[in-house]
């Protein structure tokens, strides 16, 4: 028997190198990893397939679909509503915080997250104070207030998934609201103090482009006796070149944008490359009737709409080459910069490969990104999107959803029961259909959380649990319940700083399990010691897909995540550990 729990957790240290290091689609990883066990009879079919009727697995994509319907149906002057006036930075960090915070208790933290930052930018842009005094409070305050119910992060709902095939008491409502309120409270505090003096003061990647744009793009224009006027972009010479691409063409004050391969060129036209400047620079030098003009169009910055947007860790794009992604046809864009941790990637950008929280700098044309929504890009800024005359005025769907879903927090029904009625609710309102629900549910998340389970599963039947066990228990011998629940919340934060949450309370779960039968304590204070501990990821952009969307939009680096949210950390755990022993009397 030992010999599988050996291989088990090597097989788990593997997943979660693959995954820290990047190497493998996160969704294929686990579904490659759960193969294994189902192939080596470490758990049976029947047990993987458990996870796809697992209620609380079904609740979260319920969820999504409520949240989806609820940003449908309050729009963009939900925000105005609430910081249309003049405030100070710090007033409007403050009412930032604790508004997110509390939607993050009823609603899915990702989708708020990626609603608010446009507007976050914008009200930053327009009062000038740089977006990176915003972001990471946004992102952290969505965390924290997250953990005030069951329903705030997916990982509650997974670790009930979990707690539920053991046939154990479930966490519910009360268990979450006297620490995860504490720990909110607290944090966003902090917060409210630190931001100022932690947080960098740094141009947005679009003002920095702005201000060096012809770093970026080179403006040639077809003079009249050039020898590729009458022939298309293609016959031209002008569609597969090295290092460069043709963005962009403007033809007497009209823009043409993506262009095609069987555009015909004409004589004035303004073509806009973007790519390696000396690439570019050699093409002009070709005598193809190319010239540069003294002063360029781009200067002038009237024609063009540069839009930001970035990779959440849900996209198709990721791992995929952009000159093989499509990317042009596919979004009606073309990419002029990528951002990634904060750093400008340099050399040629169609070979570069997509990662989740890429920032990309794009020219767009009218017709860019007109989808109700998309996971593959969340775009962050789009020139006349944001418009603070778009109030809704009818909020009673969202409203009715939000007072159905609350009584499945508080256990009044049953929580499958509730969030099911919110997406009835919305739906008879017509604020969701089917192509929006369709649109919610994402496939690689699925298949994540089916297959984070199943790995629970395999830990558990292995021995590999127990073994873990005896090791942490030799270490802790005699210390007590309370330093065993410690290390158990330490182990578990360093694990979800490295891969994602929902993973690392999977790999967690029957090593609490074992641990509280071994010491004859609650299991409940093991196991919201490793839900806090799982979602308590403030130090990297990597353990929280939040985290992540805001990195490009904020520029920031690694070392502000850390700079900020060290003290974060420190004060979480002391707060969390501290509300364990009271709560339950340890």
């Amino acid at each position: 028997m030992e010999y599988k729990a050996i291989f088990v957790i090597l097989l788990v240290i593997m997943l979660v190198f693959v995954l820290y290091k990047d190497l493998l689609r996160p969704a294929f990883a686990f579904l490659a990893t759960a193969f294994v066990f189902i192939v080596s009879q470490i758990i049976s079919p029947e047990e993987f397939l458990a996870g796809l009727a697992n209620k609380q697995i079904i609740v979260i994509f319920l969820l999504i679909g409520v949240t989806a319907g609820i940003q449908k149906n309050i729009g963009s002057g939900f925000f105005y509503r609430i910081f249309s006036e003049k405030l100070t930075p710090t007033r409007f960090r403050t009412k930032l915080m604790f508004l997110v915070g509390s939607l993050s208790a009823l609603l899915n933290n990702t989708p708020i997250v990626a609603f608010m930052i446009p507007y976050v930018k914008e009200w930053a842009e327009k009062n000038n104070f740089p977006a990176s005094k915003f972001l990471i409070p946004l992102s952290y305050a969505t965390i924290l207030g997250g953990m005030i119910t069951v329903v705030g992060t997916s990982t509650n709902l997974v670790l009930n998934g979990l707690i539920s095939q053991y046939g154990l008491p479930m966490l519910g409502f009360q268990d979450f609201l006297f620490i995860g309120s504490a720990v909110a409270l607290i944090g966003i505090s902090y917060l409210v103090f630190a931001s100022d003096r932690l947080l960098p003061e740094r141009e947005g990647n679009k003002t920095e482009v702005m201000a060096h744009i012809n770093e970026y793009i080179i403006e040639a224009v077809v003079v009249g006796d050039s020898s590729i006027i009458g022939k298309s972009v293609k016959d031209a010479g002008l569609r597969s070149l090295k290092e460069i691409f043709l963005a962009e063409i403007s033809r007497e004050g009209r823009e043409i944008s993506p262009v095609s391969p069987r555009e015909v060129l004409q004589p004035g036209d303004k073509l806009f490359f973007t790519g390696s400047t000396k690439a570019i620079l050699e093409l002009i030098s070709q005598e193809k009737g190319l010239v540069l003009p003294e002063e360029t169009y781009i200067n002038m910055n009237g024609y063009f709409r540069l839009t930001e947007a970035v990779v959440p860790s849900t996209s198709n794009l990721i791992g995929e080459k952009i000159k093989k992604s499509d990317f042009r046809k596919r979004f009606q864009a073309s990419i002029i910069s990528l951002y990634r941790k904060g750093e400008k990637l340099r050399g040629n950008i169609g070979e570069t490969k997509i990662q989740a929280g890429d920032l990309l700098l794009m020219l767009s044309g009218e017709n860019s990104f007109q989808q109700e929504s998309n996971k593959d890009l969340i775009v962050i800024t789009l020139q006349d999107e944001i418009d603070a005359r778009s109030v809704q005025n009818n909020v009673l769907p969202s409203v009715l959803a939000v007072g159905i879903l609350l009584t499945g927090i508080v256990g009044w029904i049953d929580l499958f029961m509730a969030a099911f009625g919110g997406i009835i609710v919305l739906y008879l309102f017509r604020v969701l259909n089917l192509t929006v629900l369709r649109k919610s549910v994402d496939l690689d998340l699925l298949l994540i959380l089916v297959c984070s389970l199943a790995i629970g599963v395999a830990l558990k039947n292995s021995g590999a649990a127990s073994l873990m066990v005896d090791g942490m228990l030799w270490m802790t011998d005699g210390a007590g319940v309370m330093f065993s629940i410690s290390l158990l919340f330490v182990l578990t934060l360093v694990l979800t700083s490295m891969i994602t949450n929902a993973a690392a309370v999977s790999i967690m779960f029957p090593m609490a399990m074992e641990m509280a039968i071994r010491l004859e304590a609650p299991f409940a204070a093991f196991f919201l010691a490793i839900a806090f501990a799982a979602s308590g990821d403030f130090m990297t952009p990597i353990g929280y897909q939040t985290n992540l969307m805001i990195m490009g939009p904020g520029n920031y680096k690694f070392k502000d995540y850390f700079k900020i949210g060290l003290p974060l950390t420190i004060i979480y755990t002391l707060v969390t550990l501290m509300g364990i022993k009271l709560y339950f009397q340890l």
